[in-house]
C-alpha cells in the first residue's frame, strides 16, 4: 500500500512524530513539537514533513482522547480536532489510522526491550505470553491492554481510569479519602491517580493536619523528592498505595499474566520514592486471588516514546 508511514503521538501539550518504512517498527526522523506553536494538527504535520524533507503516503496517529465520532483529537486541545478522512485527503494519504494513546502504548508492549522497562518488586515466575495491561497517571489516568486473539495480539482501548477506587486501609489515609469523597462525590481512579489527583491527596492531608494549602503537582513532587516536606512525602506514599491497589484491579480485569506496566511522567518522576515491597503487597492484596496476583510482574516503562513504537506496530500489520 505504501512504503513510508507517518507516526504521531499527540498529547494535549506536546506532539512527537517519526517515519517508518513498510513492515518495520524501527522508526526514524523523530521530532518533538510544542502544540501551542501550531493552529491545527495538519499544520504540525506539514511543518514536520517540511523539516525532514520526505513525504509519507499514510499515517498512524495516537491521540490523548477518545476515538469516537466524526471529529477526534486531544481532549485538552479542542482547536486540533479533525475529521480523519478529510485530513487524509488533505495530506494525500492513502490511509490514516487514528488510535487512542494508551491503545498505542499497549501495542508497543511486546516490542519493548528489557532495558525499556524497570521491574517493580520480585515475581518468582510469570506467563511471558500472557495478556498485558498498561496504566499511566498524567493529566488523567489512561488504561489499556493487549490480549491474545488467536495467533495475534489485540489492543483493547479503555476508559478504565474512571472506574471507582476504594478507601485505603490505613486510618489516616482513609480519612484523607473520605475528605476527597465529601468534596467530589464518587472517587474514581483518575480523581487520585493523576497530576490533579496528587494535588487532591496533598490538599486533603494538609487540611486534616490543620493547615490547608494549595500547590501544584510539580511543587508537591519537588518537595517530596527533596525530603523538605513531610506531608508532600506522605501524599506521594498515599498516591503509590492507590496506584498499587488500582493496578491490582486492572490486572484482574484483563487477567494480565504477562504483566502490568506503568507509564507516564508523574510515576517516572516519583518512582525513586516508591516502597517496592509495600507496592507489591498492596497490589497482591485482593482476596481470594493473592496467589494469582503474586505471579503477575509489575514494571515501569522508561522508554520515552512507547506511543511511537505502538503506532509503528499497527502500521507493520497493514
Amino acid at each position: 500500500m505504501t512504503d513510508l508511514t507517518l507516526l504521531g503521538d499527540i498529547g494535549g501539550t506536546n506532539s512527537r512524530f517519526a517515519l517508518v518504512n513498510k513492515g518495520r517498527t524501527d522508526y526514524r526522523h523523530e521530532r518533538h513539537y510544542e502544540n501551542a506553536g501550531f493552529p491545527s494538527f495538519q499544520d504540525a504535520i506539514e511543518s514536520y514533513v517540511a523539516e525532514i524533507g520526505e513525504r509519507p503516503t499514510a499515517g498512524v496517529v495516537a491521540i490523548a482522547g477518545p476515538v469516537a465520532g466524526d471529529m477526534v483529537g486531544p481532549t485538552n486541545l479542542q482547536r486540533w480536532l479533525f475529521n480523519p478522512p478529510t485530513l487524509a485527503a488533505a495530506l494525500r494519504f492513502v490511509r490514516l489510522d487514528v488510535i487512542n494513546d494508551f491503545e498505542a502504548v499497549a501495542h508497543a508492549l511486546p516490542h519493548l526491550a528489557e532495558s525499556d522497562t524497570r521491574t517493580i518488586g520480585e515475581v518468582p515466575a510469570y506467563s511471558a505470553g500472557g495478556n498485558m495491561a498498561v496504566l499511566g497517571p498524567g493529566t488523567g489516568l489512561g488504561v489499556g491492554a493487549l490480549v491474545r486473539g488467536g495467533s495475534r495480539w489485540v489492543a483493547v482501548p479503555s476508559e478504565g481510569g474512571h472506574a471507582e477506587i476504594g478507601a485505603p486501609s490505613r486510618e489516616a489515609w482513609s480519612r484523607a479519602h473520605e475528605f476527597i469523597r465529601r468534596r467530589i462525590g464518587r472517587v474514581s481512579g483518575e480523581h487520585v491517580l493523576s497530576g490533579p489527583g496528587l494535588q487532591r491527596i496533598d490538599g486533603a492531608l494538609n487540611a486534616l493536619a490543620g493547615h490547608p494549602a494549595e500547590r501544584s503537582a510539580a511543587e508537591i513532587g519537588t518537595a517530596a523528592v527533596a525530603g523538605t516536606d513531610a506531608i508532600a512525602l506522605e501524599a506521594v506514599h498515599l498516591f503509590f498505595d492507590y496506584l498499587a491497589r488500582f493496578s491490582g484491579d486492572v490486572a484482574l480485569m484483563f487477567a494480565a499474566k504477562g504483566g502490568v506496566f506503568l507509564y507516564g511522567g508523574v510515576v517516572q518522576k516519583l518512582s525513586g520514592l516508591m516502597d517496592q515491597a509495600a507496592f507489591r503487597a498492596a497490589f497482591e492484596a485482593k482476596s481470594p486471588l493473592e496467589k494469582f496476583l503474586s505471579q503477575i510482574p509489575t514494571r515501569l516503562i522508561t522508554h520515552p516514546t512507547p506511543g511511537l513504537i505502538g503506532c509503528a506496530a499497527v502500521a507493520s500489520h497493514w
